[in-house]
């Protein structure tokens, strides 16, 4: 890796090691983000959810930057889908009692999963595009 006032060059490798950790810490983040909003003070079940996707979406993004060209979009998809999935199914499961958490569970597993995949997906084509 070279420093110089004309720019940076560096070998552009990626390191799945650390982008995996970051996608599914950042599917539980956006999880956090979406709770942090909750009906309670008013804002609304729209909000919570575009805040929890939102930050899903930047999280992808970050993460499959770190991983560079060997993180795959559905291994980015699947770590942030989990993060996500996982403490919604067990906050669901607390506040219902333990009852009709499967199919909520399910849609924000798909849906996560499918987000997570189409905007890591973007991120490794545009980085492709600028490289060339």
């Amino acid at each position: 890796m070279t420093l110089s006032p004309h720019g940076s060059s560096a070998v552009a490798t990626g390191s799945l090691r650390k982008g995996l950790p970051i996608m599914l810490l950042g599917g539980v983040l956006a999880w956090v983000a979406g709770q942090s909003w909750s009906v309670q003070r008013g804002s609304g079940e729209v909000f919570q959810v575009l805040m929890a996707y939102g930050n899903l979406a930047v999280m992808a993004v970050a993460a499959q930057l770190v991983a560079g060209p060997r993180g795959r979009a559905w291994m980015m998809a699947t770590a942030g889908a989990v993060g996500m999935t996982v403490p919604w199914f067990f906050g669901l499961a607390f506040a219902q009692q333990g009852q009709g958490v499967l199919l909520p569970s399910l849609v924000v597993l798909v849906t996560s999963w499918g987000m997570t995949w189409v905007v890591s997906t973007l991120t490794r084509v545009t980085v492709r595009r600028r490289g060339r």
